[in-house]
């Protein structure tokens, strides 16, 4: 992770036209639109896992209005997921506007998924699961039956921060896979583009 002067280096791949605007010396801000339109078909689950990210970021970096949802950027660019008519961006951004976690942990979110600080405690929530006779996770948070495991499965995607204090702080984890949710994209952040 390259972070100085309470800076990180960041890459985040956006629509050719979404990098000009930010060079003509505009704010790019994502919009639920943007997330609507990509999962479509699945756009139920995939938005109240972004509307629970918002309101959990927000907390830890104030989020403006104009935000609807975050940019996504990553600390290592082999992460940036690039495809023609888009370009990976390189910033230089300030280290607490940035909201820190692992890619890894997202998915987990994603898929409605338990986040354990551990191993131990995921397992431990899947054995619990096998005692309910639940074989698909899913069924935990979009059915009506089990409000108790909800409530204990959403709680447990709290742990999706757990590395944030720690990396503004310069403890850098040992994994790779760190994603930083940021509210916008601003011109002084641009340092570089690729592809």
């Amino acid at each position: 992770m390259d972070r100085k002067d309470g800076f990180i280096e960041l890459y985040t791949v956006q629509l050719k036209e979404i990098a000009d605007f930010v060079k003509d010396g505009h704010c790019h801000y994502v919009k639920m639109k943007y997330i609507e339109d990509k999962y479509r078909e699945v756009k139920g689950v995939f938005l109240n896992a972004y509307r629970w990210y918002v309101r959990q970021a927000a907390v830890i970096v104030d989020k403006p209005e104009q935000a609807e949802s975050a940019v996504w950027s990553f600390v290592n660019e082999k992460y940036t997921d690039w495809h023609p008519g888009y370009t990976v961006m390189k910033l230089k951004v300030p280290v607490v506007e940035a909201v820190f976690f692992r890619m890894s942990d997202w998915n987990k979110v994603l898929n409605l998924s338990y986040i354990g600080r551990t191993k131990e405690e995921e397992n431990q929530f899947t054995e619990k699961l096998e005692k309910f006779g639940i074989t698909y996770i899913g069924d935990v948070y979009e059915t009506a039956f089990y409000p108790h495991l909800k409530g204990e499965l959403v709680a447990s995607w709290a742990n999706l921060f757990r590395y944030d204090h720690e990396i503004k702080h310069g403890d850098f984890p040992e994994f790779e896979d760190v994603q930083a949710g940021l509210w916008c994209i601003k011109k002084e952040w641009v340092a570089g583009e690729s592809r």
